[in-house]
């Protein structure tokens, strides 16, 4: 049987405000494997949870294997209507867990937006569960630690296709808007000539 990665998904602060109108939504999604969608583990929604969301939700990614995944990837979204947002993203080596007492590592990790900036940290407790263990029930007690954090650059082209989906969606729906709005004046006469 393999171990599985405990993620307790505490807080972010200083992220980056995407939102056009009122806060950010945000949402975190972890996974040791961002080529497989279905691998994702995602955290709730925060409701104008803003720059500074709490979640304070544990997630678990199973089959967790040293000897195959080297890092966590972790994602911050803006939940919206249409496509969410990116906002920012990171790797997470997970050698500090492995060198870390019982496995377990608190870390306050830096976060990056697509130019490759840092825009923000988030606060994990991350620790390894072997076969047939469990995750403990409510926050990790760790003292936190400033955690090591990096961009890999596949990972980072993953994170910037969201991005230019989320923004084609954007504008698709702003045309939209001005053909209708278009439309709209049309039949109300608002394009209509006076005569003179």
């Amino acid at each position: 049987m393999s171990s599985s990665l405990s993620v307790y998904v505490h807080n972010a602060d200083h992220l980056e405000d995407v939102e056009r109108l009122g806060k950010n939504d945000p949402y975190t999604q972890i996974t040791l494997n961002y080529e497989d969608k279905a691998s994702f583990q995602k955290t709730a929604t925060k409701k104008n949870g803003g720059k500074n969301p709490e979640w304070n939700q544990n997630l678990v990614l199973d089959n967790y294997d040293q000897t195959k995944h080297q890092n966590l990837y972790v994602e911050v979204f803006d939940e919206e209507k249409g496509v969410d947002e990116p906002i920012a993203f990171t790797s997470i080596p997970l050698r500090q867990v492995l060198d870390a007492p019982n496995h377990v590592y608190k870390g306050k990790f830096d976060l990056y937006n697509t130019d490759s900036k840092q825009k923000g940290t988030i606060s994990l407790t991350i620790s390894i569960l072997q076969p047939g263990q469990s995750a403990g029930s409510g926050a990790p007690t760790a003292t936190e630690v400033k955690g090591y954090s990096q961009i890999e650059t596949a990972h980072q082209k993953r994170f910037k296709s969201a991005q230019n989906k989320e923004r084609a969606a954007d504008g698709a729906t702003l045309a939209a808007l001005a053909a209708a709005g278009g439309i709209a004046s049309s039949l109300l006469g608002g394009g209509a000539k006076k005569p003179e």
